[in-house]
């Protein structure tokens, strides 16, 4: 009695130190994955390409699912940066695509990575579009930003996504100049060369919205009567918040939203079944940052509060987003149906909307801009 006395207890102590020590990986590993989402990193991040072969105009790339999608990208390396354009051809193992404005020294081999965002540079070198630098007046201390000029007096504000920066404007700014429209492509607390938070976390939109605001503020001191705001990925986030909690909401006419974060919950349970674990691993990753930052989780659903988006709203989200769930922005569209012009936009990963189909993405929002901003828009895109 006493030996199986003795196993069963020396058994209890067993799985007591392994239930302990699970926890504390749990723990740890919830503590590493709510990193991404609070810690600013800038190191690079794009997706990683193999280059196999390079000819006048052509670039031959390893097969895989990033190489594959159509549309435009950036390729950058150390030094160097071109845009990689349509597929060519391909073969079993290859794809090969055109390849415009090489700066810098390239051959096969060379580390590179694709970018979204497609163009280096500021407006004038990438873009061709007069611009000036300017420094936005903030709480924090100033924000540096790009400030495109145009003769309408509807200013459009661009966001950028967490750890992004100004550069994702660039796609769309001739469409938005072409429109009259003069341009802010802004930073906000923690973007390289802006201030830092007081923490030096990210916060999700619940703090950054208030550098959006003073956005708004210089537009309207410098002669805008109202503005468009135009969010990618947590820019969306930031949009989201200041439309809940800011009385500058009245003056912004329209929203433009690519692949926006509006609902932060729905994100963690999307990223934790990509990676094959189970939805419920978000709850501890939830307290991770919860301890660190302590969010309104429910202010952090757009869905929640509906009612701050009576206006008209451009939604572009990609079928193959792997980052921020198409359900979020499809139940948001079903929500807001008289408000909400929602564009699913095949073969698009993470805000690549525009990369896949240029010209499409520019028609929609030329076509939304012109239509004005009065009233509830009754003809929706499904």
């Amino acid at each position: 009695m006493r030996t199986w006395l003795g196993r069963r207890r020396a058994w209890i102590a067993a799985a007591g130190a392994a239930i302990v020590v699970a926890l504390a990986l749990g723990a740890l590993a919830s503590w590493h994955f709510a990193s991404f989402v609070v810690v600013p990193d800038h190191s690079p991040w794009s997706e990683g390409v193999d280059i196999e072969g390079l000819s006048p105009g052509r670039i031959e790339l390893k097969r895989a699912e990033g190489t594959e999608r159509p549309g435009y990208y950036g390729l950058v390396w150390q030094g160097g940066h071109a845009i990689v354009g349509p597929i060519l051809g391909d073969d079993t193992d290859t794809v090969t695509r055109r390849l415009t404005g090489v700066r810098g020294y390239l051959e096969p081999g060379t580390q590179a990575g694709l970018d979204s965002n497609v163009y280096a540079g500021d407006p004038r070198e990438a873009r061709g579009l007069p611009y000036r630098s300017i420094a936005v007046p903030d709480p924090l201390r100033a924000m540096p930003a790009w400030q495109i000029p145009g003769a309408g007096h509807t200013w459009a504000i661009v966001v950028h996504g967490i750890n992004d920066d100004r550069e994702v404007g660039l796609r769309v700014a001739p469409a938005l100049h072409q429109a009259g429209m003069p341009q802010l492509l802004t930073s906000y607390r923690d973007d390289l060369g802006a201030p830092s938070s007081p923490d030096g976390h990210h916060h999700m939109g619940e703090t950054e919205w208030r550098d959006l605001a003073a956005a708004i503020r210089y537009a309207i001191h410098h002669g805008a009567d109202r503005v468009v705001l135009v969010g990618y990925s947590m820019g969306g986030a930031l949009i989201a918040q200041l439309m809940e909690r800011s009385p500058l909401s009245n003056r912004v006419a329209a929203l433009v939203l690519d692949a926006p974060a509006l609902n932060w919950k729905a994100i963690l349970e999307f990223n934790a079944e990509r990676m094959g674990l189970p939805g419920s691993l978000a709850l501890p990753v939830e307290w991770a940052i919860d301890t660190r930052i302590d969010p309104d989780w429910n202010s952090l659903n757009a869905l929640a509060h509906p009612e701050d988006f009576h206006l008209p709203i451009l939604l572009f989200h990609g079928e193959e987003d792997k980052v921020v769930p198409i359900a979020t922005s499809e139940a948001f569209a079903e929500e807001l149906p008289d408000w909400v012009t929602f564009y699913p936009v095949p073969k698009a990963g993470h805000t690549q909307s525009w990369n896949v189909a240029p010209k499409l993405y520019e028609q929609r929002l030329e076509l939304f801009l012109k239509e004005g901003f009065s009233g509830p828009r009754r003809s929706q895109a499904r």
